[in-house]
């Protein structure tokens, strides 16, 4: 009964939110093809990438100018200096075209804008929108030392549009790639920064025991405690050192010079944290986030549907050229005839070609056979390419599937003859059965005949 009653809850709101999404204000419903099509997206996706090279060209005109103020500044104080002109006109013109791509989206899609699978993304772009007109009316006002500050942080924020880049990474394939591979790896890399955190407390621990004990025992002029202190002086401090020492931060033998101070031994221990860390747990870790990235890159229904689409239009391409290479050697009017056929794709070469676009085949006969559905005797290059594409899928059983057309039309013509034959016997046994019937009528009148002389002889 409970389960009923769920069932029956979740057909109910399935029900609602169909409703809802069908439910039109403005009637421009028609339009979302325009919205959700290849073109606007890239049109978009561009606006958002010279926005962000706007950007970056206004922030290194602000640091310049502002790095001019303050060197010319008696002062020391630090005034925000305005854009130029042309800059807040151009800026104006991004702003409002968000504005109006946001406003066309809202009524174009409208429930489904707020209530739809991408309604995360569109609250995403309506606060960059709502911070863009924030930083328009803050302009507006002036610049005073009220709106200074909030001016800052809302000119900070025009930096995340850029992270609308990654709604558009299907228009790419390989940004596509490389942006599913790095969010379905977040959880491993999150135990791959955990596995690392591990194995370096263990060896900060022990690096730092052994440096407090040679700092406790040091004398005053001791030249190593200043840099014991820098690179150990705490356990966090500790392992920042190990850290920076595998990832670039500083020279590691620096650390190991300073170590083998204290004693030989725990030198060799930061060398056998070195190579832990270098040879086995990064390395292991990399394998990881490989086989991680191509496992994501497989169940992508978007990947897997543009590879596919990709596969599929070299192979038109390629199948093309073998068909024009192959009819060249005719005559030349868009057809293959069997003879020429079967002759070139015996060659070691043209199985090479066909071998490397998937299709196995052991003689042209049988080939041919496949490709030339309405048996005409010849193959034009619309039956050629779409017959390959056929076979692509189980091009390894072309043998099979002759085979299996031999024994098709094998027993359809086995068939009609046993059909027939038992219409020719049934006939046969028509006839025989009319004869005897006939035969059998005349033996009756024959005795009914003799029976009725035989009673007029008696009577005489």
């Amino acid at each position: 009964k409970n389960a009923l009653t769920r069932l029956q809850e979740r057909i109910e709101r399935a029900s609602r939110y169909d409703s809802l999404m069908k439910t039109r204000l403005f009637g421009c419903g028609c339009h979302e093809q325009i919205v959700e099509g290849h073109h606007f997206q890239s049109a978009i996706a561009s606006l958002i990438l010279l926005n962000a090279v706007f950007i970056g060209i206004t922030s290194d005109m602000s640091m310049k100018r502002s790095v001019e103020s303050f060197e010319r500044s008696s002062t020391g104080e630090f005034p925000d200096i305005p854009m130029p002109n042309w800059a807040i006109v151009v800026d104006y013109i991004f702003n409002v075209a968000f504005i109006a791509e946001l406003a066309f989206r809202v009524v174009i899609l409208e429930s489904r804008f707020f209530f739809g699978p991408d309604w995360r993304w569109n609250m995403f772009d309506t606060v960059l929108v709502g911070l863009s007109m924030a930083e328009m009316f803050l302009v507006g006002v002036g610049f005073n030392a009220s709106f200074m500050r909030v001016l800052r942080v809302v000119r900070v924020t025009r930096s995340l549009r850029m992270f609308r880049l990654m709604r558009f990474t299907h228009l790419v394939r390989k940004l596509r790639l490389m942006t599913v591979a790095i969010v379905n790896c977040s959880m491993m890399l999150m135990w791959a920064v955990l596995a690392l955190l591990l194995v370096t407390f263990v060896f900060a621990v022990v690096f730092l025991n052994a440096t407090s004990q040679y700092v406790s025992d040091a004398s005053l002029d001791d030249d190593n405690v200043d840099i014991i202190k820098t690179y150990f002086g705490s356990l966090f401090m500790t392992m920042v050192t190990l850290f920076m020492a595998v990832a670039g931060g500083v020279d590691w033998w620096d650390v190991m010079r300073l170590l083998q101070e204290i004693h030989i031994a725990y030198g060799l221990i930061f060398m056998l944290f070195i190579t832990i860390t270098v040879l086995a747990v990064l390395n292991v870790i990399n394998a990881i986030f490989v086989n991680d990235a191509m496992e994501s890159t497989r169940t992508d229904h978007d990947l897997r549907m543009q590879g596919e689409l990709e596969d599929t239009r070299l192979m038109l391409e390629r199948l093309t050229a073998i068909f024009e290479s192959i009819e060249s050697q005719g005559t030349g009017l868009g057809e293959i005839p069997d003879a020429l056929f079967i002759e070139q794709v015996e060659r070691e070469e043209m199985k090479m070609q066909f071998a490397l676009l998937g299709l196995h085949y052991t003689d042209g006969l049988t080939f041919f056979k496949l490709l030339d559905i309405d048996a005409n005797k010849s193959l034009g290059i619309d039956q050629f390419v779409m017959g390959c594409l056929r076979l692509k899928g189980g091009a390894l059983l072309i043998d099979t599937n002759i085979m299996l057309e031999d024994t098709k039309a094998l027993v359809s013509t086995t068939s009609r003859a046993h059909k027939k034959a038992m219409e020719t016997i049934a006939t046969q046994v028509k006839n025989v059965s009319d004869k005897l019937s006939g035969l059998t009528r005349e033996m009756q009148n024959k005795g009914s005949e003799r029976s009725v002389s035989q009673n007029l002889r008696l009577r005489r």
